[in-house]
């Protein structure tokens, strides 16, 4: 703004002019300066929306993996579940298993048991078979002795048994016998002499037990001391009555029981009767008898 004077003219200041011959020069160091301002800052702004968008990406990435592991470790847990669950099921059938063999095993034994049990009924159904057969011919070979009341034919102890009541035999208290006692012994003798199974020598090889029985009635006036005696005594009488009937000796065993194998309870007159008794037991011959091994 110009000054003004005393007299109130506005008085402009002079223009200053530059030197001649001086020129001004353009300044590129400034304008490079700003280019490289300019370049930096859009640089730095590119690189800072590309970082961000990494960083954007980063975090997505990092939300997906962890989605990604939360299923897997749900997954596993599933996967320990199932296989608990698989191990479960598989003791389970192991332990099935193992009842199972078991009660295979105890089966094939019973079946065996009921096999071996099965074969022994048969073998007693055909020793029974041949007891029965043998007894009803002892009955055909005794018809009359067994008609008149003599003797008995019967099964006892799964034995086939001639009985002879000891008073056809002999008289109260004594071991001798009766002549019609011995006429009935020697009968006997006769008839199983010729009977039975032979050896390779032609002998028969069938065995007797000889055994005397009686009541249990004490002895009065016997010269024997009691009952066992007499029975065995008296077994030992028929027995050499039947060597002397043509017998073999070897195949004839005499014994007494007294009054310990009683057909009746001793306590009326008929059973006292029916214990006294001698009987000849037809022994089952060493074939018969079962095999021990078999037994194992």
């Amino acid at each position: 703004m110009g000054k003004g004077d005393s007299s109130g003219v506005v008085v402009k200041p002079a223009t200053a002019v530059p030197p001649k011959g001086k020129i001004r020069r353009f300044p590129w160091r400034l304008w490079l300066w700003a280019l490289l301002m300019t370049g930096a800052a859009g640089a730095g702004g590119y690189f800072t929306w590309h970082f961000r968008e990494q960083a954007n990406e980063a975090v997505d990435a990092r939300a997906t993996a962890t989605k990604l592991a939360a299923d897997a470790e749900a997954s596993v847990g599933t996967c320990k579940k199932e296989l608990d669950t698989a191990s479960k099921a598989a003791a389970t059938c192991t332990t099935e298993r193992g009842a199972l063999e078991k009660a295979s095993k105890t089966l094939g034994e019973q079946l065996k048991t009921n096999k071996d049990q099965l074969t022994e009924l048969a073998k007693v159904l055909e020793q029974n078979k041949a007891q029965l057969a043998s007894a009803a011919q002892f009955k055909t070979q005794f018809a009359k002795m067994v008609d008149s009341g003599a003797i008995e034919v019967t099964n006892r102890h799964g034995n086939i048994v001639l009985s002879l009541p000891a008073q056809v035999l002999f008289p109260s208290g004594v071991a001798e016998l009766s002549d019609d006692g011995k006429i009935k012994v020697h009968e006997i003798g006769f008839t199983l002499k010729d009977k039975g199974p032979k050896d390779d020598k032609g002998n028969y090889t069938a065995r007797y037990l000889v055994v005397g029985h009686s009541d249990n009635q004490p002895l009065r006036s016997s010269s024997y001391k009691d009952n066992w005696e007499l029975s065995t005594a008296r077994a030992l009488t028929v027995t050499r009555e039947l060597v002397a009937a043509g017998m073999n000796p070897k195949n004839l065993l005499p014994s007494g029981a007294g009054e310990h194998d009683p057909l009746g309870s001793n306590s009326s007159v008929k059973d006292m009767s029916r214990n006294r008794r001698i009987e000849i037991v037809l022994m089952p011959a060493i074939s018969e008898l079962p095999d021990p091994k078999e037994k194992k």
